[in-house]
This record gives structure tokens, sequence and C-alpha cells, in this order.
């Protein structure tokens, strides 16, 4: 299963693709988040984890890029932040869900395995 991880911070790219890994997950970084649309040319995932507010860039905005494009609005986007708001501003920019900063490596894993086995086309493959 490809995931994409997106997020201005290396160790935290870093620490989630070991996660991810290690859970048997086919996981690919960008720890440029202005370079994800490259990225996305070579190969689209089946879900993008990104941090909401990064630096030079937002998370806000990817999200709405990738669920506007019909070559990606079947991606599933994870958001992740500390803001005490971003739950609720997940739900109105069409994030498909939500982890709170900082989180629980069973949570983060939780989540994404929740993610994709809520898209019937990847349980065919």
């Amino acid at each position: 299963m490809k995931i994409l991880v997106v997020d201005d911070n290396k160790d935290i790219c870093m620490l989630i693709e070991s996660i991810l890994l290690a859970d048997g997950y086919d996981v690919e970084s960008c720890c440029n988040p202005a370079e994800y649309k490259e990225k996305l040319t070579k190969s689209i995932p089946e879900l993008i984890i990104t941090d909401m507010l990064m630096s030079g860039f937002d998370g806000r905005t990817l999200t709405k890029d990738v669920k506007k494009n019909e070559a990606t609005a079947d991606v599933k986007v994870m958001l992740m932040s500390a803001h005490p708001d971003a739950g609720r501003i997940c739900e109105e920019i069409g994030a498909d869900d939500f982890l709170a900063k900082p989180f629980e490596i069973d949570d983060l894993v939780d989540k994404v395995q929740n993610l994709l086995a809520k898209n019937p086309e990847l349980k065919a493959k």
C-alpha cells in the first residue's frame, strides 16, 4: 500500500516512515512540501499523511488541491496538527482523518489501517 508522508520536519517524516515500514506499508516521504505535486506525477498514493501547518506551505491547501483534482480525488488525506481547532478545520476542508500531535504510534497505525480499509478498491487488490 503506497503512502506519502509530507512534512517540513525531516525527523517527523523519518519517524512516520519507519513506523509504517515496520508495519509492512510501502511508504515514501517528502520533506519539502512544495515538491509533493512532483511526487504525485510519478505515482499516486492511496494515502497522504501531512502536517496541517508547515513553514512556507499549508497542509490545508494540499488537501484541497488533492481532493479537487480528478486524478487524485480518491486519495485519502490525513492531516496532523497540535493546533486546538485542527479537528474542526480538517472536517471543513474535506480531510479524511485527523491525527493530533503529539501522537501515539498505535493511534497512527490504527488510523492508517482504518483509512485504507475504507477504500473498497484497495480490498480488491
